[in-house]
């Protein structure tokens, strides 16, 4: 039981229904929750007049007695009841109990995206043809004059049979009701929204493209495009910032992808794709390995250089046992000089780690390290010299971009890593004034007893 006084200063009473296994609702009958937000609260349960399972959404108690919280779930089930597509979950109907108003939706067995996306790597096919169906339920919301405002991962439910279904129109505007699109509201996700949604403007449905664009971001690389530690530094850059290049983190990107990002996440609306039928198009598109139609290559190209993927391997030691530290420090020498030159993506050490000792063809560390180059080698050190062979490997064409053999005096070891370097930076054609100021190959240990410590 509560009691407080509401908007217009009157006293209010109400009591809200606690809800548990066994409840009975209306004809539904609880099973478990399922789920909580800071809008609602899910309930699996049974309608027992159909014998289906179907899922309830109540607003939390301690919202109940707030109009414009009540009027905003009324409102997300009005927005999704008129919208019947195979990719938007189903509205049944809203009702209430015991002063809890609820939503009765279709019940989707399967896990959000948001999970998904944390527990595996999806294989971009699959990412297109998500991304396809995702547009298609949001085309469906568009020709409705319904703006979803809430597009992010958490928000999308991948059935088990693999169909995305979008939820929760809770933020939802409806063309022409003015106070729901005012400026000055922030509403929404701060990570998922578009710049115009941060600054409080007036959005339309070219947010919600914005917002699908980060998605699909996140759905190819694991990683939110506009990152920050605190609200503040998130908003500042998705105003200001340009994201990283797919390639930093998933090797093998289209170009033709990369062109379909860069329109969506165009901060610009006038630059952004007009419709999000044309955004589908585009990504029908990259599916079949066409061009697309509507985001020009010129400006992804000129905003995006290709980005290399490399993983240096464990040299192998083919000396003695005690020479081990030679292998382990030249391999970590390499990846750190590597590294600096902040152009290519190259896999750390830790992960090379792993593969010290393996087995495995180049092809398959190759796959599982996500780099489309290696560099294979070896080291053996005798009394009288050192002598350290390498080849540079394209995994997708399988060739040999470069290959050298050095035999040097023990004690010129930095001179055979700085070889090492300036030969794997000429052979990816890498700029020569940004390996330069990365001091790639400098001979920093000029006493080979350095790789010891």
């Amino acid at each position: 039981m509560t009691s407080e006084a509401g908007e217009n200063g009157r006293d209010r009473t109400e009591s809200f229904a606690v809800l548990s296994e066994g409840t009975i609702v209306g004809h539904y009958k609880i099973i478990e929750k399922i789920g909580a937000g800071g809008m609602g609260e899910v309930y699996l349960a049974e309608d027992t007049e159909l014998r289906r399972k179907i899922a309830l959404k109540f607003l939390p108690p301690h919202l109940c007695q707030d109009e414009g919280c009540r009027s905003r779930f009324k409102r997300e089930a009005q927005a999704a009841a008129v919208l019947e597509h195979p990719n938007i979950v189903t509205i049944h109907e809203v009702s209430e109990h015991q002063g809890r108003p609820y939503i009765v939706m279709q019940y989707v067995e399967g896990k959000s995206l948001r999970d998904i996306i944390k527990e595996k790597e999806l294989p971009l096919d699959e990412i297109v043809d998500l991304a396809i169906q995702i547009c298609d339920g949001l085309s469906k919301a568009h020709e409705a004059g319904v703006i979803h405002r809430d597009i992010k991962p958490s928000n999308i439910c991948i059935g088990s049979d693999g169909r995305p279904k979008i939820l929760d129109f809770g933020l939802a505007a409806v063309q022409g009701s003015e106070h729901l699109t005012k400026t000055g509201s922030t509403l929404g996700t701060i990570g998922y929204m578009s710049p115009e949604q941060v600054k409080g403007e007036k959005v339309n449905h070219c947010s919600d493209i914005f917002s699908m664009g980060i998605v699909l971001y996140e759905m190819i690389t694991g990683q939110r495009p506009f990152k920050g530690e605190s609200e503040a530094a998130i908003i500042y850059s998705i105003v200001n910032e340009e994201p990283e290049p797919l390639a930093k983190y998933k090797s093998d990107i289209p170009e033709e992808l990369q062109q379909v990002v860069d329109k969506a996440l165009a901060k610009d609306i006038d630059e952004r794709y007009q419709t999000i039928d044309d955004l589908m198009e585009d990504l029908r598109l990259v599916k079949s390995g066409q061009e697309v139609l509507h985001a020009p290559p010129a400006v992804a190209a000129k905003r995006r250089p290709k980005v290399k993927s490399l993983a240096v391997l464990y040299l192998k030691n083919l000396g003695a046992a005690d020479d081990e530290y030679l292998s382990y420090g030249i391999t970590e020498d390499l990846i750190v000089d590597l590294t600096r030159i902040g152009t290519m993506r190259v896999a750390p050490m830790r992960s090379i780690l792993k593969y010290r000792d393996s087995d495995d063809e180049i092809e398959d560390i190759a796959k599982k390290l996500d780099v489309s180059i290696i560099l294979d080698g070896s080291i053996h050190r005798s009394e009288k010299a050192v002598r350290v062979s390498a080849q540079l490997v394209d995994i997708n064409t399988r060739k040999n971009l470069w290959a050298n053999r050095w035999e040097e005096p023990p004690d010129n070891l930095p001179q055979v890593k700085q070889f090492l370097a300036q030969g794997i930076s000429q052979a990816l054609e890498l700029d020569s004034s940004v390996v330069k100021a990365a001091q790639v190959g400098k001979p920093e240990a000029q006493n080979p007893q350095a790789y010891e410590y």
